[in-house]
């Protein structure tokens, strides 16, 4: 003869808190995404018989991205210029979407030259103003990430198509 169970309120309150910690255990587990890190890419351009490295920086997140373009010509230690854009992040499981929020510029010594650092200009300030009209303020990207490298391709000045130069990217993890 089988018993009845006597305490079933008390079996299903520790079935409750059983399936209550798997659940939570689960969610601690959860890594982060791959992407998540700073990446850099460089190459040579050539510009009017001018020859310039560049180096690409992106950082990203699980909610924000920042990226700084930095060109300097061969054999200088001067850098030319730094473009710089960062904004809010979402992703899914191969997207990204980056979101435009801030303009970066190189900021000048004494003497105007460019330090390597950078400058950041959010909406509203006269840079932004003057520059918002250069750039994408939503764009929509694929990823792959492989152990040390992560390749990006985005369509960068809304044309239809990744084929243009920097919108099919590999970057190294740094």
């Amino acid at each position: 003869m089988i018993r009845p169970i006597r305490y079933p309120v008390f079996f299903l309150l520790i079935l409750i808190s059983l399936v209550t910690v798997i659940i939570t255990s689960c969610e601690a587990l959860r890594k982060d995404p791959e992407f998540i890190g700073a990446w850099e890419f460089s190459e040579k351009i050539t510009s009017d018989e001018i020859v310039y490295n560049t180096t690409r920086t992106i950082t990203l997140t699980k909610n924000s991205w920042e990226e700084t373009y930095m060109i300097q010509r061969e054999n200088s230690t001067t850098i030319s210029a730094i473009i710089g854009t960062g904004g809010d992040l979402s992703y899914s499981h191969s997207k990204l979407v980056f979101v435009l929020k801030e303009l970066g510029t190189c900021t000048l010594d004494e003497n105007e030259i460019c330090t390597g650092n950078v400058e950041w200009h959010g909406q509203g300030s006269d840079y932004w103003s003057d520059n918002e009209q250069f750039f994408e303020k939503k764009v929509e990207g694929l990823y792959e990430s492989l152990t040390s490298s992560m390749r990006l391709i985005r369509d960068l000045n809304n044309d239809g198509d990744t084929l243009d130069t920097g919108e099919d990217v590999t970057f190294e993890m740094i």
